[in-house]
């Protein structure tokens, strides 16, 4: 894995007036590493991710990504925007779009390619998550769990340098999460870098280089999933892990 920094995170401060929701944060990802971001409701671990594509705005700190400061102005937004894809908690599909055209309309208005080569890009990415005998649907006609899978092809079709996933799995039927993650353990197998927000801790055991540990706003600790999971340094890390294994 290289040593290059694809994102960096350092003295990051956030506030939703005078609620401090990110407090001094420093995080780096390194390129085609694998970074779960777990912790309690309300710790601010989707507010860090939103920071990393701009959704969010900073009030103090630096962020690069690929060393192109994001907040700096509008134009490193735009590229930011294409070399970050995000995957949500709700899939956020255009429902009177079909699955096809979900996939090519980024490509066509932001890339600059035709519609017919936006979908051999598209056709592929169905086959790649599984799901190419739907490229004529509606996002009405899919179950959750098929959309989020949509929501990704989407995704990588912008050929993004940094996927970030926020609790991609918490709004799906439980019988429906198992193909969404099977489809990011493929990612994971890529060499894509990833950061991923979520609950699902057998996920972050198998697949993360890292675990970071979030509550109130601060990351607690960080360490390798066999550590983190074995051995938790903190106790707030303990006590979480303890309510959250134990359904």
């Amino acid at each position: 894995m290289s040593e290059n920094k694809m994102i960096d995170m350092t003295s990051i401060d956030k506030y939703y007036d005078d609620f401090h929701v990110l407090k001094n944060i420093n995080f780096n990802v390194k390129c085609g590493e694998i970074v779960v971001v777990c912790g309690p409701s309300g710790s601010g671990k989707s507010t860090l991710i939103r920071c990393i594509n701009g959704l969010e705005d900073i009030d103090d700190g630096t962020i690069l990504v690929d060393n192109v400061d994001i907040h700096e102005n509008k134009k490193s937004m735009q590229t930011i925007r294409e070399d970050v894809g995000m995957v949500f908690q709700h899939f956020n599909l255009f429902p009177h779009l079909t699955i096809l055209e979900n996939i090519t309309i980024a490509q066509t208005l932001v890339k600059k390619i035709t519609k017919a080569e936006a979908s051999i890009v598209a056709l592929d990415l169905l086959k790649k998550v599984k799901l190419e005998e739907k490229a004529n649907s509606y996002p009405g006609d899919l179950s959750g769990g098929q959309k989020q899978r949509v929501a990704i092809a989407r995704s990588l079709a912008m050929k993004p340098k940094v996927l970030l996933f926020d609790e991609p799995t918490s709004a799906l039927d439980p019988e429906t999460i198992g193909d969404v993650l099977s489809v990011m353990k493929d990612l994971a197998s890529e060499n894509y870098t990833i950061v991923c927000v979520t609950h699902e801790m057998g996920f972050a055991k198998e697949v993360g280089d890292r675990i970071v540990f979030m509550d109130e706003g601060v990351i607690v600790e960080e360490n390798t999933p066999e550590d983190f999971f074995n051995n938790p340094k903190s106790s707030r890390a303990k006590q979480f892990l303890s309510e959250i294994l134990a359904h």
